[in-house]
């Protein structure tokens, strides 16, 4: 198919679609998604340093997201740090000190398919490592520092050849010291960057979208250069110097893709933490954005601080985050963004980029959300028969689906229109919740003798949950205040303060279990129909219990 590469961005820079629905190019390029990705290479090179990759053949990630801008004084990351202020990495800086860092690895044995976890927090250390393994061949994972079971876990499904660190991160890596790389810079570069296959992993991400949560899901190589390309140029329209910001973002979500987005581009990834922007919002306004991500409680902060955004060209949410319209409404009125385009952009990390997006254009808040230019896909059967979809609800399914992660999203259609329909299945803003090992976490405690997480559905939106977590407390006297701080401060500690639930019970009876474990099923009958309500306030049940502690409790710890 031939597609006017010219005309479609024009198209969505005025955001006036040509007709309604979704656009016949974007149609045509679901089914042909090699021929659409050639035309838009073609374009994206434009009057800069052409591409090294080739479409569908190979792929040079080293030189097409940083040797090409390697000779500019553009900046690659811009990132807040609240003792020292803006931290800056130019696209020289970054050349320079990934080819020393990639000379040093390859040097400590790093090569082609190696798998090398980044064990870092966004900022200047991790994009310098990533672009340094890409240019050595290897396959990347990423994981903040946060929770030690939660990174015990993943290294552990990881096994890793190699993990990058910075020095004060050590203590969280046991297990994996001699793993460990050596950060000197001080080799002079000399290395050959590698190409990779289509088929090649240059991934292998622990994506909050797949389940069981904690499995490595791969990025094949062809994925992440085609989508760093189409959310370059169509769902964000950045272009080179221009700044891309998502604070608040899920990084195991958003990351690798939103930087391979924007080095494709030469522009520049503008990371604040949400914290930082809470003390000080004016540090959103420094510079001009031009797209910038958006989370509910973003959204809050800037309501709270009557912040205005005259400095946004574009604004993007997460359709799978909860739509209170009332807020946004007020939201888009008191920022002054009432005339600026907006998008719904659903990002899946496996995948390379975005896999629903609505087009950018002035608009209110809606659940439209097409599926990406591109994006080869089906509707699939809700049932997960495998079967397509008979009408114009099902599982949206990306093609081919065989080595890919189950799909979960449910896409609806409707006058030509597709809108977001929510997960098959109960998750946090799309992202599975680690209901076992927050279980499995807080059953570690002295007072606990045995726990699980259920989840509720909360009422409102389609789709969105609270997940109760459960705490068997037998026998003992009820001290509610002192062992919700506890386990607050344990789950914080072991897994990171995201997995904190949404509320907890404590419940003074012992659980039943099936093979000496928590029997989860039996759990989430009797919270959910209210009988354990009764039965911990019943006397009969408090004198069974009282009986039952004195049998398991006798030589001590509870069983």
């Amino acid at each position: 198919m031939i597609f006017d590469v010219r005309k479609i961005l024009e198209q969505l820079e005025t955001g006036t679609p040509a007709d309604t629905g979704v656009p016949v190019w974007q149609q045509q390029s679901w089914e042909d998604p090699e021929g659409f990705a050639a035309a838009l290479a073609v374009a994206h090179v434009g009057r800069g340093a052409p591409l090294k990759s080739r479409a569908g053949q190979h792929y040079d990630f080293f030189h097409d997201l940083v040797v090409r801008h390697g000779n500019t004084d553009r900046v690659a990351l811009r990132s807040y740090d609240r003792r020292s202020g803006w931290q800056v990495l130019t696209y020289r800086q970054l050349h320079e000190q990934a080819s020393r860092r990639a000379t040093e690895w390859a040097r400590q044995g790093v090569k082609a398919g190696a798998k090398v976890c980044l064990f870092y927090s966004v900022g200047n250390e991790l994009l310098i490592s990533l672009v340094a393994a890409l240019g050595l061949g290897a396959c990347i994972s990423f994981l903040p520092p946060q929770g030690r079971r939660f990174i015990a876990r993943r290294l552990a499904a990881l096994a890793p050849d190699h993990v990058a660190a910075e020095p004060h991160q050590v203590l969280l890596l046991e297990g994996f010291e001699k793993k460990l790389l050596n950060n000197q810079g001080q080799a002079s570069p000399a290395f050959t960057s590698h190409t990779y296959k289509p088929a090649e992993p240059v991934g292998l991400l622990f994506s909050p979208l797949v389940e069981p949560p904690g499995t490595p899901a791969p990025l094949l190589a062809e994925d992440a250069w085609r989508g760093a390309l189409v959310d370059g140029l169509l769902t964000f329209g950045v272009g080179p110097g221009e700044h891309l910001a998502a604070p608040g973002f899920h990084p195991l979500q958003h990351l690798p893709a939103f930087l391979f987005t924007t080095l494709l581009r030469g522009a520049t990834y503008l990371h604040l933490e949400l914290p930082d922007i809470e003390a000080n919002p004016a540090l959103l306004t420094e510079h001009p954005v031009r797209a910038l991500g958006v989370t509910p409680a973003l959204r809050d902060v800037l309501l709270r601080t009557r912040t205005q955004l005259k400095n946004v060209a574009h604004w993007f949410r997460n359709p799978e985050e909860p739509i209170d319209w009332q807020s946004w409404r007020a939201w888009v009125k008191q920022c002054g963004l009432s005339t600026v385009p907006s998008s719904n952009v659903l990002v899946e990390p496996s995948a390379g980029g975005a896999v629903l997006v609505s087009p950018r254009r002035v608009r209110d808040v809606h659940t439209e959300a097409p599926p990406a230019p591109g994006r080869r896909w089906a509707l699939h059967d809700v049932n997960m028969s495998g079967q397509e979809a008979p009408g114009d609800l099902g599982v949206f399914t990306l093609l081919p689906d065989k080595e890919r992660p189950p799909a979960y999203l449910v896409l609806t259609r409707s006058y030509g229109l597709y809108h977001y329909g929510g997960p098959r299945t109960a998750r946090r803003e799309g992202r599975v919740y680690p209901a076992v090992e927050v279980a499995e976490a807080v059953q570690e405690l002295a007072f606990v003798r045995g726990a699980a997480v259920v989840p509720a559905p909360t009422g409102g939106v389609a789709g969105h949950y609270r997940y109760v977590l459960l705490v068997f407390t037998g026998a003992q006297t009820q001290q509610t205040n002192l062992w919700l701080q506890e386990v607050r401060r344990w789950l914080e500690l072991q897994l990171g303060a995201e997995h904190l639930p949404d509320r907890t019970e404590f419940i003074p009876l012992y659980p039943r279990k099936v093979d000496g474990q928590v029997d989860e099923a039996w759990c989430h009958t009797q919270y959910l129909t209210g009988a354990l309500h009764r039965k911990s306030s019943d006397p009969l049940f408090q004198s069974l219990t009282v009986l039952r502690a004195h049998l398991l409790e006798k030589g001590g710890q509870g069983v």
